[in-house]
């Protein structure tokens, strides 16, 4: 029985180019080959590089003289200054990693039977501590839906305690009953995460854009692994990317785990990056194959049946791929109860959407929409607009305005979007003024200085975008409107005194929430892979309309607290969001014995935020380039 033919239609977008990544490929000991991928999450389109000449040599090859080695490696010196300026930077990448990373270097290969052996015992290892699948939260009901991520490495540099409640790459996918996962990624290096893959049969498929500068698999995996890539590229629109970061696995008492991250699956990222995830809780099969279309209804109500309608968003989006593949995936997953699911799956894929009745865009019967109109949406439904406080936006990529004009899609849509009343893209001569304007636009962007006192200094921004001057005018007109709304990472120029503790490790998470009171309590929380950037949202195509274009595939989860399920409210007080730091859970023990339910929601930026002052200088391209 396929449920992939004819569920939902959807519309889709063409074929097209996108550039979002830098790889480094650099020599090591003993010949082998580390692989830096290092992310960069802005929609450009990069001119093509001449294809490098790759020699295969086999292991009877006696090896090279030191007067062929010369012959061989002089005329790449000598070429150096001929290098187009992207692959001279990508040159310093490469050697400013090289001297971060070099005590990360791997040892020289063992004779095959050792290595056998080593490799045996390092399963074991790792078996002993993830025999079972992670669970969604780490405390109990009341604490944060959204985790960080860990990094034992930073707190060790830094002398900090801040990994407490967190989540490890290998709790993620180290299961030893892991018997198949779907990774989706922009940037995906398969062999740095097979390094965590304890499973002896596990089915591993692959979904990006799988070209070298995405995907990068060793030969040898090839072999050892069972190892499936899917294509995206000819759903891409220009200057889109596959963005989207999550992972479908399967394990074997036929349960199925879903989690949504911010995390491309490379080291560079994992290390020196600040990361968040989603974990669905452990999803049963339905007994009743009758159950499998249990999403395929009319009127299901967001409050009422969250899971399901998580369900019926989670397989459009699916379907919006239009592969066979992602369709077999898509026939799996319908099998599941998401039922326990008490979040919002939020989501952009490429095309052109237009809707004209706007009372009928709320109703529990009303399509599910993508990008920015989803979230309008679902912030509607729900009754979550606002008509005063702030949204606060932290994103790793700010891409260039919606038009020639001065237009952001922060402060132009989305603001629109937690407002109540229509319409949703402002005019582009708006401007927020205190005590006049309903929702003041916050963006949490890193300054120079945060950069260069993080783990990796200036190679921990490599990451992060936005165009302050140059390219065309509308990057800096755009630049001057937004950058009064920018606040710092930190709070503190002392990373043991960072309360949530990632002061000093740069951002790649996005979230974006509303607050009213000044982060004493959050009205609802975003964790996505969305920047702010048109490409990912959508780019209106009128003012008072509901007609927008998509590039990209994006993915994230809405958390509201009316939708949460807490088995420990028993009287079912009002539950609240309330910011966490350092930990999953709220400080307050009585957090269920006054009027209200405190559900924690962990930040990963220190709060109260400090605006930027007169000598802060926002980590921006081209300034930023004179430290590479």
């Amino acid at each position: 029985m396929s449920l992939s033919d004819g569920v939902i239609n959807l519309e889709s977008g063409s074929e097209t180019e996108e550039s979002d990544g830098v790889i480094v490929e650099q020599s090591t000991n003993g010949g082998k080959s580390q692989v830096i991928e290092i992310s960069s999450d802005e929609e450009v389109t990069v001119p093509p590089e001449p294809e490098e000449e790759v020699v295969h040599l086999s292991s009877e090859s006696p090896p090279a003289t030191s007067k062929e080695k010369e012959q061989d490696e002089a005329p790449k010196k000598c070429s150096t200054e001929e290098l187009t300026p992207q692959q001279q930077l990508r040159l310093k990448l490469a050697e400013a990693a090289e001297r971060r990373l070099i005590q990360k270097t791997e040892p020289e290969e063992m004779p095959k039977k050792r290595q056998k052996v080593r490799s045996t015992e390092k399963d074991e290892r790792l078996e002993v501590r993830h025999q079972t699948k992670l669970l969604p939260t780490s405390i109990d009901d009341r604490s944060s839906r959204i985790r960080l991520i860990s990094n034992p490495d930073y707190c060790a540099q830094f002398g900090v305690v801040a990994d407490k409640d967190t989540v490890t790459l290998s709790d993620l996918v180290g299961s030893k009953d892991l018997i198949r996962t779907y990774q989706f990624n922009m940037l995906i290096d398969f062999d740095y995460l097979s390094r965590f893959v304890t499973s002896k049969d596990c089915e591993f498929t692959l979904i990006n854009k799988s070209d070298d500068d995405h995907l990068h698999v060793k030969d040898e995996s090839w072999e050892r692994y069972k190892i499936r890539t899917i294509d995206v590229s000819s759903k891409l629109r220009k200057y889109g990317t596959h963005h989207t970061k999550m992972m479908v696995n399967f394990y074997r008492d036929n349960t199925c785990q879903i989690v949504l991250h911010t995390m491309n699956l490379t080291e560079a990222d994992h290390k020196i990056q600040t990361q968040m995830c989603w974990v669905s809780p452990q999803l049963e099969m339905h007994k009743d194959v009758n159950d499998w279309f249990d999403f395929n209804q009319p009127d299901l109500s967001l409050i009422d049946e969250t899971g399901l309608v998580f369900k019926r968003d989670f397989i459009a989006y699916l379907l919006s791929y239009e592969n066979n593949d992602i369709n077999k995936l898509i026939d799996q997953v319908a099998k599941y109860d998401f039922n326990p699911i008490d979040v919002v799956f939020v989501a952009s894929t490429p095309g052109h959407y237009q809707f004209t009745d706007w009372n009928t865009l709320t109703k529990p019967s009303s399509k599910p929409m993508f990008g920015y109109g989803r979230l309008w949406q679902v912030i509607h439904i729900l009754k979550l607009q606002s008509l005063m406080g702030k949204l606060v936006g932290q994103v790793s990529t700010i891409a260039g305005p919606c038009d020639n004009w001065k237009r952001n899609v922060f402060v132009h849509v989305l603001t629109s979007c937690v407002e109540k009343g229509y319409p949703i893209s402002k005019k582009a001569d708006y401007k927020y003024v205190v005590n006049k304007n309903k929702v003041e636009p916050v963006i949490v962007w890193p300054t120079v200085t945060e950069i260069l006192k993080s783990c990796a200094a200036p190679l921990s921004g490599i990451a992060l975008h936005l165009t302050s001057r140059g390219k065309w005018a509308a990057y800096e007109r755009q630049f001057l409107e937004i950058k009064n709304n920018f606040h710092k990472w930190s709070c503190t120029d002392d990373p043991k005194l960072s309360r949530a503790g990632r002061s000093n490790l740069a951002p790649h998470v996005k979230t974006y929430t509303v607050t009213e009171d000044n982060f004493k309590t959050l009205k609802w929380f975003l964790m996505t892979s969305a920047n702010i950037s048109h490409q990912a949202w959508g780019k209106p195509k009128g003012y008072n309309t509901i007609e927008y274009d998509i590039c990209s595939f994006e993915a994230g989860i809405f958390i509201a607290p009316q939708l949460l399920k807490v088995m420990s409210n028993v009287k079912e007080k009002v539950q609240i969001l309330e910011p966490t730091y350092g930990r999953d859970s709220v400080i307050d023990e009585q957090s269920l014995s006054g009027s209200v339910c405190k559900i924690g929601l962990r930040l990963p930026y220190d709060t109260p935020l400090k605006k930027y002052n007169a000598t802060d200088k926002a980590w921006s391209q081209p300034d930023s380039d004179q430290f590479f």
